[in-house]
C-alpha cells in the first residue's frame, strides 16, 4: 500500500468517525429536548393545568424512538421522576386520564423509574389531624401555588384566571378555595368581579354538586 492509499484510508476512517460523532451528538440533543418537553409538561401538571393532550403527543412521539439502552442512567431516572410527578396529578376516574396513566405504567415496566433513595424513618405515633391543621395545610399549598403563578404573571387577575382554570380541570378543591379568596380580596378593593363570581359558581355547582351556591 503506497502513501496515497494510506492517506485515503485514513481520510475515510476520519470521515466515518466524524459522522458517527455527529449522529451521537444529534441523538443526545434530541434526547435532551424530549426530556425538557416532559419537564415542562410535569411543571404545568403540578400547577393544575390540563396536560392530557401534550402528554399523549409526547408518549406517542417517543414510544418507538426512545430506546432505554441508548440513554444514560440519569436520563432514565429523570424521565421516571417526571412520570411520577405527572401521574400524581392524573384523575384516573377519567377515561382519557386512565389511558395515559396506564401508558406511564408500561414505561415503568420498561425500567423508567426514579432513582431509589434510601430513607430511614422512625415510626411516629398515630395522630388525629384536626380541622385547624388541615386548614393550615391548605393555606400552605395555596401559598406555594400562588408563589409559582406570581413568578409567571405578577398580575392578580391572571393568577385568578389560572386558579379558575385549574379548579375546573382538577379535583383538588384547593383551587376553588384559592379562587374564592382572591375574588373576595378583589371585591374588598373595589374591583368588578361579576364574571369571575359567575365562573366560580358554575365550577362549584359542577364540582361540589351544589345547586344553590350562595
Amino acid at each position: 500500500m503506497n502513501r496515497l492509499q494510506v492517506l485515503r484510508k485514513l481520510e475515510a476512517t476520519l470521515e466515518h468517525f466524524i459522522a458517527r460523532m455527529l449522529d451521537t451528538e444529534a441523538s443526545r440533543i434530541e434526547t435532551y429536548k424530549n426530556i425538557n418537553t416532559l419537564d415542562e409538561i410535569a411543571r404545568d401538571s403540578r400547577r393544575g393545568r390540563h396536560v392530557y393532550s401534550r402528554l399523549g403527543d409526547w408518549l406517542a412521539r417517543n414510544s418507538l424512538t426512545v430506546h432505554k439502552e441508548r440513554l444514560k442512567h440519569e436520563d432514565i431516572s429523570r424521565i421516571g421522576s417526571l412520570f411520577n410527578d405527572i401521574q400524581n396529578g392524573l384523575d384516573t376516574a377519567d377515561p382519557e386520564s386512565k389511558k395515559l396513566s396506564d401508558e406511564i405504567d408500561r414505561w415503568r415496566a420498561r425500567g423508567f423509574v426514579p432513582k431509589r433513595k434510601l430513607i430511614l424513618k422512625m415510626k411516629l405515633p398515630v395522630q388525629t389531624t384536626s380541622i385547624a391543621d388541615r386548614f393550615a395545610e391548605l393555606l400552605k399549598k395555596e401559598n406555594e401555588y400562588f408563589a409559582l403563578e406570581s413568578q409567571r404573571s405578577p398580575h392578580l387577575l391572571s393568577v385568578l384566571d389560572e386558579a379558575l382554570k385549574s379548579a375546573a380541570a382538577k379535583e383538588d378543591r384547593m383551587y376553588i378555595h384559592l379562587a374564592g379568596a382572591i375574588i373576595y380580596y378583589l371585591k374588598m378593593n373595589g374591583y368588578k368581579i361579576g364574571p369571575y363570581v359567575k365562573r366560580l359558581k358554575e365550577i362549584e355547582r359542577l364540582k361540589l354538586n351544589s345547586r344553590d351556591v350562595a
